[in-house]
């Protein structure tokens, strides 16, 4: 019978440690987290030297755009509006962006990407098709993106994008409930 109380209390005592340690280190994996993303945004204003530039404070295609290393990524609909942008100001960047690759459009019709090449700087402008909304990725660095780079970086901002008209969605769904 003594046998059997100590190994209950054994086996409780066991459990109760291990829930302990567990709860601790989802604890510090959270604190380390935090303190990673804390780091970035406070790295964010240093991606690119130029000082007349202001960053948002949303994080997410700043840390596409810090694994990169690329300076702007502008994401703007086909009316040249802004969906998403590392840049606070990136409304007049996003719509020459977007004309620009309308007015090469206009003499060739199937267009992939375009690439300029404005000084030290690259700009890439590519066509993306996010929940039947036709929309467009500037994207400003200081190297020329490689293929496969490329194709990273535009799955990376699609992923993005699916939680912003996610959210869209849902408040469609919601006011027709209503």
């Amino acid at each position: 019978m003594l046998f059997l109380i100590l190994f209950i209390l054994g086996v409780t005592i066991g459990a109760g440690i291990y829930c302990y340690r567990e709860k601790e280190k989802r604890k510090t994996y959270k604190f380390i987290e935090m303190e990673i993303i804390e780091g970035l945004k406070e790295l964010k204003p240093y991606i690119a030297p130029d000082e007349n530039k202001e960053y948002t404070e949303e994080f997410d295609l700043v840390e596409i755009a810090l694994s990169h290393d690329i300076e702007d990524i502008v994401v703007v609909n086909d009316e040249g509006l802004v969906v998403a942008s590392t840049l606070k100001g990136g409304d007049d960047f996003g719509a020459i962006g977007l004309g620009i690759f309308e007015y090469i459009k206009k003499f060739h019709d199937n267009i992939k990407k375009v690439v300029i090449q404005k000084g030290d700087n690259y700009i890439h402008i590519y066509p993306l098709k996010c929940n039947n909304e036709n929309l467009y990725a500037i994207i400003e660095s200081k190297i020329m993106l490689e293929t496969i780079e490329e194709k990273e970086i535009l799955r990376k901002v699609n992923e993005v994008l699916k939680k912003y008209f996610g959210n869209v969605e849902n408040i469609k769904k919601e006011n027709i409930n209503f």
